[in-house]
């Protein structure tokens, strides 16, 4: 296990380490024995699974984070020829389906710090796009150099590839302009942000947002997490939904009006709140 921690970046490898002792630690109390990728069968994946859910009480994406972690050290074993086939992993605990999930302040600055920290120009630009213009996983890994202007004080993005095929500008703040300027210097190919063949796949880009948030330590964070915590902050602010669905791409504003519903946070919060007396 050492070794393969040796293999990832920093934040990445204490994220694993968290996630493995925990692994490591059960299966010494369940099975007697040291936990090596040879022991690791499926009945131990299940039972594990089963108890993270069912004993301990975790959240679903805490478990499927964990299971991730051990997936990830199993494949390593194998390419480094340590075992010869993986076993078979459980299906994922299913995550209940509420609101649209935003970002707070303080777990947008976990998120964020996570990327100064162990990120790149490219990673920051493809946030920054998502959660400070609102644009769609789909809509970012299709834009071309042209799409993108940055000047001294302004900038904006062109979506040509919106949902139903609709254009739209939306305007770069600051924060986004600061994140997305220096990348943009970069770019020398037709996409902003290029692939294997073409432009970065959808696939691709979810995984960058999957492994800040795993370095946060955040859970259920997805591209449209982000995007939703740029139509929730500018809902809060008093922004009239109008202009909230023209960034966004909405023709309905039922849709935008999604984005309006109170979560649990909101709720605790409007009852501790309260005075009652």
């Amino acid at each position: 296990m050492k070794e393969f921690l040796t293999t990832l970046g920093g934040g990445t490898a204490r994220a694993y380490a968290e996630d493995l002792a925990d692994f490591s630690r059960w299966f010494e109390g369940t099975n007697g024995q040291d936990v090596t990728p040879a022991l690791v069968t499926t009945v131990d994946l299940r039972e594990y699974q089963s108890h993270m859910l069912t004993v301990r009480g975790l959240k679903p994406a805490t478990i499927n984070r964990r299971m991730a972690a051990i997936r990830a050290w199993l494949r390593w074993a194998k390419g480094a020829g340590v075992i010869q086939d993986l076993p078979r992993f459980p299906h994922q605990a299913s995550i209940p389906r509420g609101a649209p999930k935003a970002l707070d302040k303080l777990e947008e600055a976990r998120f964020l710090r996570a990327v100064e920290r162990e990120g790149n120009g490219r990673d920051s630009a493809l946030i920054a796009l998502m959660l400070y213009a609102g644009l769609r996983v789909g809509e970012v890994v299709m834009l071309q150099r042209e799409d993108v202007e940055i000047s001294e004080r302004k900038g904006r993005v062109i979506v040509r590839a919106g949902k139903g095929m609709k254009h739209r500008a939306v305007p770069l703040c600051l924060e986004s302009r600061n994140m997305v300027r220096p990348w943009l210097l970069k770019v020398t190919k037709k996409w902003v942000f290029p692939g294997r063949s073409e432009h970065l796949s959808v696939r691709a880009a979810q995984d960058v947002i999957k492994k800040y948030a795993y370095l946060a330590h955040l859970e259920g964070v997805t591209p449209h997490t982000l995007r939703h915590t740029f139509a929730t902050r500018l809902l809060r602010a008093g922004k009239d939904i109008v202009i909230v669905a023209t960034l966004l791409g909405h023709s309905r504003l039922d849709t935008t009006a999604r984005y309006t519903r109170p979560g649990w946070t909101d709720l605790e919060r409007a009852v501790e709140n309260e005075n009652w007396r």
